[in-house]
């Protein structure tokens, strides 16, 4: 993981994505990215109405506000013992992640930015989300893999080795649904092969499957959650799971999807 490529903006979350990727940069000898992005080209449309939609000084001033964020993450990051870059992209803020995530090894974004899902969905790199106020700062921490057999659930953990490498602990969690539920016996039998040691947990369904998979993580002490994003694209209108749905909403806990 050392591509690391990071939403920036003006939100409170800032910090969070910063210094996560600063960490993350650190143990793996990596290079941050931090991309500025807003899609000054849509912003000057017309309205049907008549008059532009925004006005040209406005895109100056976001440009400039832009610029400002550019030019204050260089200097913060400069005093910092990491390789970086910062750029700002005239693009959407999912479509300029996008085309940046093709040399990303990871993507690291919050939980609260509104274009969590589009990225998520929309590129092949694995996103990190965090929760607001709570940096992924130690790898050396319990991780719990959700696990149900599926291809994004496989995504996620061979996406996931480089960091379960590191971690205290592996768990892989099965929820019990029905009598053919897959067991995680082979994805243990695969991390082992990376030299990673993985629990498996088999548990019944406590309230809805997010519910479980959080309470699960509460009571092993994890500090990431590793899980598959299933959904699917649909007249440009994204489609998550409902377990996906509802972990993205309510996660207190850094979660490392793959799709």
């Amino acid at each position: 993981m050392r591509s690391i490529l990071v939403t920036a903006d003006k939100s409170v979350t800032l910090d969070d994505r910063v210094e996560t990727a600063l960490a993350l940069a650190r143990e793996f000898d990596g290079h941050a990215t931090f991309q500025i992005a807003t899609p000054f080209a849509e912003l000057a449309l017309w309205e049907p109405f008549g008059g532009a939609a925004i006005t040209a000084e406005a895109i100056n001033q976001v440009r400039e506000s832009d610029e400002k964020l550019a030019t204050d993450l260089d200097v913060r990051l400069a005093r910092q013992d990491v390789a970086f870059d910062v750029v700002v992209v005239d693009e959407g803020r999912a479509s300029g992640i996008a085309a940046a995530s093709r040399f990303a090894d990871l993507i690291v974004t919050s939980l609260e930015d509104p274009a969590l899902e589009e990225i998520a969905l929309g590129t092949r790199s694995p996103v990190l989300a965090l929760p607001s106020g709570k940096p992924l700062l130690e790898l050396n921490v319990p991780v719990l893999v959700s696990w149900d057999g599926g291809q994004e659930a496989a995504a996620a953990l061979r996406a996931a080795v480089p960091l379960l490498q590191r971690a205290a602990s592996v768990h892989l969690l099965t929820v019990r649904e029905k009598a053919d539920s897959y067991p995680a016996g082979d994805a243990a039998e695969y991390l082992s092969r990376h030299g990673i040691h993985a629990e498996c947990h088999e548990v019944e369904r406590n309230g809805s499957i997010a519910h479980t998979i959080a309470d699960q993580a509460s009571g092993l002490g994890a500090g990431l959650v590793v899980m598959g994003l299933f959904g699917k694209s649909r007249l440009r209108e994204l489609l998550l799971g409902g377990v996906s749905r509802e972990l993205l909403d309510t996660a207190q806990l850094p979660l490392f999807l793959a799709h």
